[in-house]
Protein backbone atom coordinates (compact mmCIF):
# COMPACT_ATOMS: atom_id res chain seq x y z
CA UNK A 1 0.00 0.00 0.00
CA UNK A 2 1.57 3.37 -1.06
CA UNK A 3 1.86 6.11 1.24
CA UNK A 4 -0.90 8.13 0.15
CA UNK A 5 -3.66 4.97 0.65
CA UNK A 6 -1.98 4.52 4.22
CA UNK A 7 -2.69 8.10 5.12
CA UNK A 8 -6.21 8.27 3.88
CA UNK A 9 -6.81 4.25 5.67
CA UNK A 10 -5.22 5.99 9.60
CA UNK A 11 -2.73 3.28 8.78
CA UNK A 12 0.69 3.89 10.30
CA UNK A 13 -0.39 7.55 10.36
CA UNK A 14 2.47 9.27 12.25
CA UNK A 15 5.09 7.60 10.24
CA UNK A 16 3.36 7.95 6.96
CA UNK A 17 2.97 11.42 7.23
CA UNK A 18 6.83 11.73 8.15
CA UNK A 19 7.42 9.75 5.11
CA UNK A 20 5.08 11.72 2.49
CA UNK A 21 7.03 14.91 4.06
CA UNK A 22 10.88 13.11 2.91
CA UNK A 23 8.91 11.90 -0.77
CA UNK A 24 7.09 15.14 -1.39
CA UNK A 25 7.80 15.02 -5.08
CA UNK A 26 6.15 12.29 -5.65
CA UNK A 27 2.54 14.55 -3.71
CA UNK A 28 -0.43 14.31 -5.87
CA UNK A 29 -2.14 18.10 -5.18
CA UNK A 30 -4.88 16.56 -7.06
CA UNK A 31 -5.85 14.30 -4.83
CA UNK A 32 -8.67 15.66 -3.22
CA UNK A 33 -9.63 12.84 -0.98
CA UNK A 34 -6.00 12.83 0.29
CA UNK A 35 -6.90 16.84 0.64
CA UNK A 36 -9.78 16.23 2.93
CA UNK A 37 -7.92 13.58 5.07
CA UNK A 38 -4.90 16.32 5.50
CA UNK A 39 -7.67 18.56 6.70
CA UNK A 40 -9.72 16.52 9.15
CA UNK A 41 -5.65 15.54 10.79
CA UNK A 42 -5.54 18.97 11.76
CA UNK A 43 -8.26 18.14 14.18
CA UNK A 44 -5.97 15.39 15.57
CA UNK A 45 -4.95 15.38 19.24
CA UNK A 46 -1.66 14.40 18.52
CA UNK A 47 0.03 17.77 18.03
CA UNK A 48 3.19 15.96 15.87
CA UNK A 49 0.07 14.30 13.41
CA UNK A 50 -1.18 18.44 12.86
CA UNK A 51 2.50 19.43 12.48
CA UNK A 52 2.97 17.45 9.31
CA UNK A 53 -0.56 17.83 8.34
CA UNK A 54 -0.24 21.35 8.02
CA UNK A 55 2.71 21.21 6.07
CA UNK A 56 1.91 18.86 3.94
CA UNK A 57 -1.52 20.36 3.24
CA UNK A 58 0.90 23.69 2.37
CA UNK A 59 1.10 22.01 -1.12
CA UNK A 60 -2.48 21.63 -2.02
CA UNK A 61 -3.12 25.20 -3.46
CA UNK A 62 -6.52 27.17 -1.97
CA UNK A 63 -5.46 26.05 1.64
CA UNK A 64 -4.59 29.32 3.16
CA UNK A 65 -7.33 30.81 4.75
CA UNK A 66 -7.70 27.22 6.32
CA UNK A 67 -4.09 27.74 7.54
CA UNK A 68 -4.31 30.81 9.05
CA UNK A 69 -7.71 30.43 10.30
CA UNK A 70 -6.49 27.03 12.19
CA UNK A 71 -3.09 28.85 13.23
CA UNK A 72 -5.12 31.23 15.30
CA UNK A 73 -6.69 28.35 17.12
CA UNK A 74 -3.23 26.49 17.30
CA UNK A 75 -1.99 26.04 21.20
CA UNK A 76 1.07 24.17 20.84
CA UNK A 77 4.07 27.22 19.33
CA UNK A 78 6.23 24.58 17.49
CA UNK A 79 2.68 23.17 16.00
CA UNK A 80 2.25 27.18 14.31
CA UNK A 81 5.94 27.24 12.95
CA UNK A 82 3.92 24.38 11.14
CA UNK A 83 1.27 26.14 9.56
CA UNK A 84 3.39 29.37 8.81
CA UNK A 85 5.69 26.57 6.84
CA UNK A 86 2.21 25.30 4.88
CA UNK A 87 1.60 28.67 3.90
CA UNK A 88 4.99 30.16 2.97
CA UNK A 89 4.72 27.12 0.30
CA UNK A 90 1.95 29.12 -1.59
CA UNK A 91 1.12 32.54 -3.47
CA UNK A 92 0.24 35.02 -0.02
CA UNK A 93 0.05 37.98 -1.81
CA UNK A 94 -3.52 38.56 -1.27
CA UNK A 95 -2.69 37.59 2.75
CA UNK A 96 0.10 40.13 3.28
CA UNK A 97 -1.92 42.23 5.72
CA UNK A 98 -2.87 39.27 7.63
CA UNK A 99 0.82 37.94 7.90
CA UNK A 100 2.22 41.57 8.97
CA UNK A 101 -0.48 41.53 11.25
CA UNK A 102 0.64 38.35 13.12
CA UNK A 103 4.73 38.93 12.35
CA UNK A 104 3.51 42.45 14.87
CA UNK A 105 1.95 40.15 17.55
CA UNK A 106 4.82 37.75 17.74
CA UNK A 107 7.12 41.14 18.21
CA UNK A 108 5.16 42.06 20.74
CA UNK A 109 4.32 38.96 22.60
CA UNK A 110 4.91 38.08 26.16
CA UNK A 111 3.34 34.56 25.76
CA UNK A 112 5.47 31.36 24.57
CA UNK A 113 9.80 31.05 24.33
CA UNK A 114 11.41 33.21 22.16
CA UNK A 115 12.90 30.34 20.39
CA UNK A 116 9.44 29.29 19.16
CA UNK A 117 8.54 33.17 18.13
CA UNK A 118 11.98 33.82 16.48
CA UNK A 119 11.47 30.33 14.66
CA UNK A 120 7.80 31.39 13.41
CA UNK A 121 9.17 35.01 12.44
CA UNK A 122 12.29 33.18 10.54
CA UNK A 123 9.63 32.18 8.01
CA UNK A 124 7.08 35.24 7.74
CA UNK A 125 10.28 37.90 7.44
CA UNK A 126 11.37 36.53 4.33
CA UNK A 127 7.83 35.65 3.20
CA UNK A 128 6.48 39.09 4.31
CA UNK A 129 9.58 40.71 2.58
CA UNK A 130 9.02 38.41 -1.07
CA UNK A 131 6.19 40.31 -1.62
CA UNK A 132 6.63 43.56 0.07
CA UNK A 133 10.18 45.40 0.74
CA UNK A 134 10.73 46.77 3.80
CA UNK A 135 11.11 50.58 4.56
CA UNK A 136 14.65 51.71 2.96
CA UNK A 137 16.59 52.73 5.63
CA UNK A 138 18.47 55.95 5.42
CA UNK A 139 21.63 57.57 7.69
CA UNK A 140 21.85 60.73 8.13
CA UNK A 141 23.92 63.06 7.31
CA UNK A 142 25.21 64.04 10.41
CA UNK A 143 24.78 62.27 13.04
CA UNK A 144 26.30 62.09 17.35
CA UNK A 145 29.38 60.55 17.00
CA UNK A 146 30.24 57.10 16.60
CA UNK A 147 33.24 54.77 16.81
CA UNK A 148 34.17 52.57 13.40
CA UNK A 149 36.69 50.37 12.94
CA UNK A 150 38.13 50.27 9.46
CA UNK A 151 40.01 47.11 8.87
CA UNK A 152 43.31 46.74 6.84
CA UNK A 153 45.76 44.26 5.48
CA UNK A 154 47.20 43.12 9.07
CA UNK A 155 49.78 45.97 10.57
CA UNK A 156 49.27 48.28 7.49
CA UNK A 157 47.04 50.54 9.40
CA UNK A 158 49.21 53.23 8.44
CA UNK A 159 48.02 53.25 4.76
CA UNK A 160 44.38 54.67 6.60
CA UNK A 161 45.96 57.33 8.52
CA UNK A 162 46.41 60.05 6.24
CA UNK A 163 42.84 60.47 5.16
CA UNK A 164 41.46 60.26 8.62
CA UNK A 165 43.72 62.91 9.68
CA UNK A 166 40.96 65.05 10.53
CA UNK A 167 39.08 62.88 12.43
CA UNK A 168 39.95 61.29 15.71
CA UNK A 169 41.64 58.10 15.07
CA UNK A 170 44.04 55.58 16.74
CA UNK A 171 45.32 52.43 15.22
CA UNK A 172 43.72 48.90 17.02
CA UNK A 173 44.36 45.43 15.68
CA UNK A 174 41.74 45.32 13.21
CA UNK A 175 42.74 47.93 11.25
CA UNK A 176 41.97 51.59 12.00
CA UNK A 177 39.16 53.26 15.03
CA UNK A 178 37.58 56.37 13.85
CA UNK A 179 35.41 58.16 15.72
CA UNK A 180 33.03 60.31 13.19
CA UNK A 181 30.12 62.34 12.46
CA UNK A 182 29.33 61.62 9.12
CA UNK A 183 29.68 58.01 7.74
CA UNK A 184 29.07 58.83 4.66
CA UNK A 185 32.82 60.69 4.96
CA UNK A 186 34.76 57.04 5.14
CA UNK A 187 32.88 55.06 2.58
CA UNK A 188 34.47 55.98 -0.78
CA UNK A 189 38.17 55.45 1.42
CA UNK A 190 40.35 52.43 -0.79
CA UNK A 191 42.36 51.00 1.56
CA UNK A 192 39.78 49.45 3.74
CA UNK A 193 38.24 46.11 3.84
CA UNK A 194 35.58 45.97 5.79
CA UNK A 195 33.43 48.64 7.75
CA UNK A 196 32.56 47.45 11.54
CA UNK A 197 31.09 49.54 14.28
CA UNK A 198 31.88 47.76 17.70
CA UNK A 199 29.20 47.59 19.85
CA UNK A 200 30.36 48.79 23.25
CA UNK A 201 30.12 45.99 26.25
CA UNK A 202 30.15 42.58 24.17
CA UNK A 203 34.61 42.93 23.53
CA UNK A 204 36.52 40.42 24.58
CA UNK A 205 34.08 37.84 24.96
CA UNK A 206 34.87 34.58 25.97
CA UNK A 207 33.16 31.74 23.21
CA UNK A 208 30.16 30.38 25.32
CA UNK A 209 26.76 31.77 25.14
CA UNK A 210 26.35 32.35 28.67
CA UNK A 211 29.96 35.44 28.43
CA UNK A 212 27.96 36.78 24.87
CA UNK A 213 24.45 36.88 26.02
CA UNK A 214 25.91 38.71 29.03
CA UNK A 215 27.68 40.80 26.27
CA UNK A 216 23.95 40.98 24.12
CA UNK A 217 22.33 42.51 27.25
CA UNK A 218 24.77 45.01 28.07
CA UNK A 219 25.82 46.30 24.20
CA UNK A 220 24.68 49.59 23.09
CA UNK A 221 23.24 48.17 19.14
CA UNK A 222 20.15 50.49 19.64
CA UNK A 223 21.92 53.54 20.99
CA UNK A 224 23.81 53.75 17.50
CA UNK A 225 20.91 52.47 15.35
CA UNK A 226 19.05 55.72 16.62
CA UNK A 227 22.23 58.02 15.89
CA UNK A 228 22.14 56.87 12.86
CA UNK A 229 18.66 56.78 11.65
CA UNK A 230 15.72 58.97 11.56
CA UNK A 231 13.52 55.31 11.94
CA UNK A 232 11.24 53.80 14.41
CA UNK A 233 10.71 50.89 12.17
CA UNK A 234 12.31 47.67 13.07
CA UNK A 235 15.56 46.31 11.49
CA UNK A 236 15.79 42.81 9.58
CA UNK A 237 19.43 41.28 10.68
CA UNK A 238 21.34 38.28 10.04
CA UNK A 239 24.25 37.20 12.37
CA UNK A 240 27.46 36.49 10.84
CA UNK A 241 30.41 34.14 12.64
CA UNK A 242 33.77 35.20 12.18
CA UNK A 243 35.06 32.80 14.28
CA UNK A 244 38.36 30.16 14.02
CA UNK A 245 36.02 27.22 14.46
CA UNK A 246 32.33 27.57 12.59
CA UNK A 247 29.75 27.06 15.26
CA UNK A 248 26.22 27.28 13.39
CA UNK A 249 24.54 26.14 16.58
CA UNK A 250 26.59 28.71 19.05
CA UNK A 251 25.00 30.91 15.82
CA UNK A 252 22.08 30.18 15.95
CA UNK A 253 21.96 31.14 19.74
CA UNK A 254 23.03 34.10 19.72
CA UNK A 255 20.55 35.21 17.29
CA UNK A 256 18.06 34.16 19.43
CA UNK A 257 19.05 36.24 22.11
CA UNK A 258 19.52 39.56 20.07
CA UNK A 259 15.67 38.56 19.50
CA UNK A 260 14.93 38.22 23.24
CA UNK A 261 16.26 40.95 24.63
CA UNK A 262 15.55 43.74 21.45
CA UNK A 263 11.75 42.59 19.87
CA UNK A 264 11.29 45.91 19.06
CA UNK A 265 13.77 46.70 16.97
CA UNK A 266 15.12 43.54 15.36
CA UNK A 267 14.11 40.60 13.13
CA UNK A 268 16.00 38.02 12.00
CA UNK A 269 15.78 36.85 8.39
CA UNK A 270 18.49 35.06 5.83
CA UNK A 271 17.80 37.22 3.09
CA UNK A 272 17.12 41.05 2.31
CA UNK A 273 18.64 42.08 5.95
CA UNK A 274 19.99 45.42 6.54
CA UNK A 275 22.77 45.40 9.08
CA UNK A 276 24.68 42.08 10.01
CA UNK A 277 25.70 41.22 13.53
CA UNK A 278 29.26 40.27 13.71
CA UNK A 279 30.65 37.24 15.58
CA UNK A 280 34.57 38.00 15.32
CA UNK A 281 37.16 36.70 16.84
CA UNK A 282 39.56 38.81 17.52
CA UNK A 283 42.40 36.43 19.58
CA UNK A 284 42.47 33.14 20.37
CA UNK A 285 39.15 31.90 22.41
CA UNK A 286 37.46 35.53 22.78
CA UNK A 287 35.15 37.45 20.45
CA UNK A 288 33.72 40.54 19.53
CA UNK A 289 30.37 41.96 18.54
CA UNK A 290 30.33 44.45 15.93
CA UNK A 291 27.19 46.05 14.17
CA UNK A 292 27.29 45.98 9.65
CA UNK A 293 25.06 48.35 7.96
CA UNK A 294 24.74 46.11 5.10
CA UNK A 295 22.28 48.24 3.20
CA UNK A 296 25.21 51.22 3.31
CA UNK A 297 26.87 49.99 0.21
CA UNK A 298 30.35 51.77 -1.52
CA UNK A 299 31.11 52.56 -5.26
CA UNK A 300 34.43 52.76 -4.96
CA UNK A 301 34.96 49.04 -6.28
CA UNK A 302 32.00 49.24 -8.82
CA UNK A 303 34.08 48.55 -11.49
CA UNK A 304 35.29 45.79 -10.68
CA UNK A 305 32.32 43.57 -12.42
CA UNK A 306 34.74 40.86 -13.79
CA UNK A 307 37.28 38.46 -11.87
CA UNK A 308 39.12 35.44 -12.54
CA UNK A 309 40.80 32.95 -10.28
CA UNK A 310 42.98 34.17 -7.60
CA UNK A 311 42.02 37.84 -8.69
CA UNK A 312 43.69 40.19 -6.65
CA UNK A 313 40.98 41.78 -3.56
CA UNK A 314 40.72 45.47 -4.93
CA UNK A 315 41.23 46.68 -0.98
CA UNK A 316 44.56 44.98 -1.13
CA UNK A 317 45.30 46.66 -4.70
CA UNK A 318 44.87 49.95 -3.16
CA UNK A 319 47.17 49.06 -0.52
CA UNK A 320 49.56 47.95 -2.50
CA UNK A 321 49.39 51.38 -5.08
CA UNK A 322 49.30 53.47 -1.66
CA UNK A 323 52.53 51.92 -0.45
CA UNK A 324 54.14 52.11 -4.09
CA UNK A 325 53.00 56.11 -4.13
CA UNK A 326 56.10 58.34 -3.35
CA UNK A 327 57.88 55.69 -6.03
CA UNK A 328 55.18 56.81 -8.74
CA UNK A 329 56.60 58.68 -11.67
CA UNK A 330 53.94 61.74 -13.21
CA UNK A 331 52.36 61.14 -16.63
CA UNK A 332 54.25 57.45 -16.51
CA UNK A 333 54.52 54.87 -18.68
CA UNK A 334 53.17 51.74 -17.11
CA UNK A 335 52.83 48.50 -17.86
CA UNK A 336 51.49 45.23 -16.04
CA UNK A 337 52.64 41.93 -17.75
CA UNK A 338 50.75 39.65 -16.06
CA UNK A 339 47.14 42.18 -15.65
CA UNK A 340 44.87 39.82 -14.83
CA UNK A 341 41.69 41.37 -14.67
CA UNK A 342 42.74 44.51 -14.40
CA UNK A 343 42.70 45.66 -10.98
CA UNK A 344 46.18 46.52 -9.89
CA UNK A 345 46.21 48.44 -12.76
CA UNK A 346 43.16 50.17 -12.57
CA UNK A 347 43.93 51.48 -8.95
CA UNK A 348 47.34 52.47 -9.89
CA UNK A 349 45.74 54.97 -12.40
CA UNK A 350 42.84 56.48 -10.01
CA UNK A 351 46.39 57.46 -7.92
CA UNK A 352 48.03 59.38 -10.25
CA UNK A 353 47.72 59.85 -13.88
CA UNK A 354 49.59 58.18 -16.52
CA UNK A 355 50.52 59.37 -20.32
CA UNK A 356 50.31 55.23 -21.16
CA UNK A 357 49.19 52.43 -19.77
CA UNK A 358 49.01 48.71 -21.02
CA UNK A 359 48.01 45.56 -19.40
CA UNK A 360 49.21 42.26 -20.96
CA UNK A 361 48.39 38.72 -19.90
CA UNK A 362 48.40 34.98 -21.83
CA UNK A 363 45.19 33.96 -19.71
CA UNK A 364 42.44 35.32 -23.18
CA UNK A 365 39.55 35.58 -20.10
CA UNK A 366 41.35 37.67 -18.35
CA UNK A 367 42.01 40.21 -20.73
CA UNK A 368 38.58 40.42 -21.87
CA UNK A 369 37.50 40.80 -17.88
CA UNK A 370 40.02 43.93 -17.55
CA UNK A 371 38.75 45.74 -20.68
CA UNK A 372 35.35 45.47 -19.35
CA UNK A 373 36.08 46.21 -15.64
CA UNK A 374 38.68 49.49 -17.27
CA UNK A 375 35.26 50.29 -19.68
CA UNK A 376 33.22 50.88 -16.28
CA UNK A 377 36.34 52.40 -14.69
CA UNK A 378 36.53 54.75 -17.41
CA UNK A 379 39.71 54.85 -17.70
CA UNK A 380 42.02 54.01 -21.22
CA UNK A 381 44.31 51.21 -20.77
CA UNK A 382 45.69 48.99 -23.84
CA UNK A 383 44.95 45.17 -23.43
CA UNK A 384 47.31 42.39 -25.13
CA UNK A 385 46.56 38.79 -24.89
CA UNK A 386 49.51 37.53 -25.20
CA UNK A 387 52.53 35.77 -23.13
CA UNK A 388 54.39 39.18 -21.81
CA UNK A 389 57.90 37.13 -21.88
CA UNK A 390 57.49 37.12 -25.75
CA UNK A 391 55.91 40.77 -26.32
CA UNK A 392 58.03 43.49 -27.72
CA UNK A 393 57.82 46.68 -27.12
CA UNK A 394 58.30 49.93 -29.18
CA UNK A 395 59.19 52.05 -26.50
CA UNK A 396 60.75 51.58 -22.89
CA UNK A 397 58.10 52.15 -19.83
CA UNK A 398 58.36 54.55 -16.63
CA UNK A 399 56.86 51.51 -14.55
CA UNK A 400 56.45 47.74 -13.86
CA UNK A 401 53.30 47.21 -11.19
CA UNK A 402 52.24 43.79 -11.81
CA UNK A 403 50.89 40.71 -9.05
CA UNK A 404 53.10 37.85 -10.39
CA UNK A 405 52.05 34.31 -11.00
CA UNK A 406 52.69 31.89 -7.95
CA UNK A 407 53.10 28.47 -7.50
CA UNK A 408 49.41 27.42 -6.90
CA UNK A 409 48.55 29.07 -9.70
CA UNK A 410 51.69 27.37 -12.25
CA UNK A 411 52.38 24.13 -9.91
CA UNK A 412 55.70 23.20 -11.94
CA UNK A 413 58.48 24.62 -9.93
CA UNK A 414 60.76 23.93 -12.45
CA UNK A 415 58.46 26.36 -15.30
CA UNK A 416 57.84 28.79 -12.19
CA UNK A 417 61.74 29.46 -11.69
CA UNK A 418 61.76 30.10 -15.76
CA UNK A 419 59.32 31.74 -15.75
CA UNK A 420 60.85 34.28 -12.80
CA UNK A 421 64.34 34.23 -14.49
CA UNK A 422 62.70 35.29 -17.81
CA UNK A 423 60.64 38.17 -16.42
CA UNK A 424 63.74 39.48 -14.63
CA UNK A 425 66.25 39.29 -17.40
CA UNK A 426 64.03 41.55 -19.47
CA UNK A 427 63.06 44.03 -17.14
CA UNK A 428 66.01 46.44 -18.10
CA UNK A 429 64.44 45.98 -21.76
CA UNK A 430 61.46 47.12 -20.54
CA UNK A 431 61.97 49.96 -17.94
CA UNK A 432 64.43 52.81 -18.74
CA UNK A 433 67.10 53.54 -16.35
CA UNK A 434 65.40 55.43 -13.51
CA UNK A 435 62.24 53.71 -13.77
CA UNK A 436 60.37 51.63 -10.35
CA UNK A 437 59.37 47.78 -10.59
CA UNK A 438 56.04 47.14 -8.16
CA UNK A 439 55.83 43.64 -7.47
CA UNK A 440 53.57 41.48 -5.83
CA UNK A 441 54.36 37.89 -4.66
CA UNK A 442 54.66 35.05 -2.23
CA UNK A 443 57.49 33.38 -4.37
CA UNK A 444 60.41 35.25 -2.46
CA UNK A 445 62.88 32.93 -2.87
CA UNK A 446 62.76 33.20 -6.19
CA UNK A 447 62.98 36.99 -6.27
CA UNK A 448 66.16 37.23 -3.93
CA UNK A 449 67.71 35.05 -5.97
CA UNK A 450 67.24 36.87 -8.95
CA UNK A 451 67.62 40.23 -7.37
CA UNK A 452 71.20 38.83 -6.69
CA UNK A 453 72.01 37.97 -10.28
CA UNK A 454 70.53 41.47 -11.95
CA UNK A 455 72.03 43.23 -9.29
CA UNK A 456 73.81 45.13 -11.87
CA UNK A 457 70.80 47.11 -13.26
CA UNK A 458 68.20 46.03 -10.56
CA UNK A 459 68.02 47.87 -7.08
CA UNK A 460 65.83 46.91 -4.03
CA UNK A 461 64.61 50.04 -2.45
CA UNK A 462 61.52 48.23 -0.30
CA UNK A 463 59.96 44.98 0.60
CA UNK A 464 57.01 44.94 2.52
CA UNK A 465 55.56 41.36 4.10
CA UNK A 466 52.18 40.42 3.86
CA UNK A 467 49.80 38.63 4.93
CA UNK A 468 47.37 37.19 2.81
CA UNK A 469 44.94 34.14 4.90
CA UNK A 470 47.71 31.84 6.20
CA UNK A 471 50.30 32.15 3.48
CA UNK A 472 52.82 35.16 3.87
CA UNK A 473 52.94 37.06 0.61
CA UNK A 474 55.59 40.17 -0.61
CA UNK A 475 55.52 43.80 -1.80
CA UNK A 476 58.89 44.73 -3.70
CA UNK A 477 59.67 48.35 -4.68
CA UNK A 478 62.82 47.84 -6.97
CA UNK A 479 64.66 50.88 -9.13
CA UNK A 480 66.41 49.98 -12.36
CA UNK A 481 70.12 51.47 -12.09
Amino acid sequence: MDLSSKIKNNIDIRDSLIAMKSQISSLDTNDEELKEQLIKLLSDEDAKIRKNSAILLGYFPNTISLLLELYKQEKKEYVKEAYLKGIANQNCSSYLEQLKDIQIKLIHSNQGEAKHIQAQLKILNPLILQYQSHKRKVIKLKHEPIDVVLTSIPYYQFVLFEPVLHLRYKPVTQGVLVRTESIYELLDLRTYNDMLIPLQGASGLDINIESIEAGIRRCNIVKILDKLYDDESFFYYKVEDLMRQKDSALIKKISEKFFEYYPYKLLNTMEDYEIEIVVKEVRKGKVNLYLRLSHFKSNRFSYRKETISNSMQSYVAATLVQLAKPYMIDHAKVVDPFAGCGTLLIERNIVKATKFSMGIDIYGKGIEAAKKNTKIAGQTIYYVHKDSLRFVNNEMFDEIITDMPTFPQLPDRDRLTDLYDRFFERIHRLVKSGGYVFLYTSEISLVRKNLRLQSDYLSLIEHYEIPRGKHMFYFFIMQVI
